[in-house]
């Protein structure tokens, strides 16, 4: 029973970008086709800098750690591009579906105990 609803979860979470591109009319966009490529690059570069010296704290640290470290990492990557796309891609609500992605990650790095409990 849990299997078919992660199942079913897992569909919709596919599905979800279709859904909110036709509903608010979204075209897809890329912010490295406008002038804030190269803030882009230096953006991504520095989080993966941040992501990897942070890297050994939640390594060995409980459980709660780690899910802290890849809540935090989530909410920063998503957050930069989210907000690179406001910035950049003027006439596109693409930062739309880059937040909603945010929220739903969000919320499931927080309930991943949870979720994984009713698995084992």
């Amino acid at each position: 029973m849990v299997y078919a609803a992660l199942v079913i979860l897992l569909i919709l979470l596919l599905s979800l970008e279709t859904i909110i591109r036709k509903k608010f009319n979204i075209e897809r966009r890329y912010v490295t086709d406008t002038k804030g490529k190269h803030i882009d690059r230096w953006g991504r570069g520095v989080l993966l800098l941040i992501a990897i010296s942070v890297l050994g704290y939640a390594i060995f640290s409980h459980a709660s750690g780690m899910k802290w470290y890849l809540m935090g990492i989530y909410v920063a990557q998503f957050g930069f591009q989210a907000i690179m796309q406001w910035m950049f891609l003027k006439r596109s609500k693409e930062y739309v579906i880059t937040s909603v992605y945010l929220a739903l990650g969000v919320l499931t790095i927080y309930n991943i105990d949870i979720l994984f409990r009713d698995l084992m």
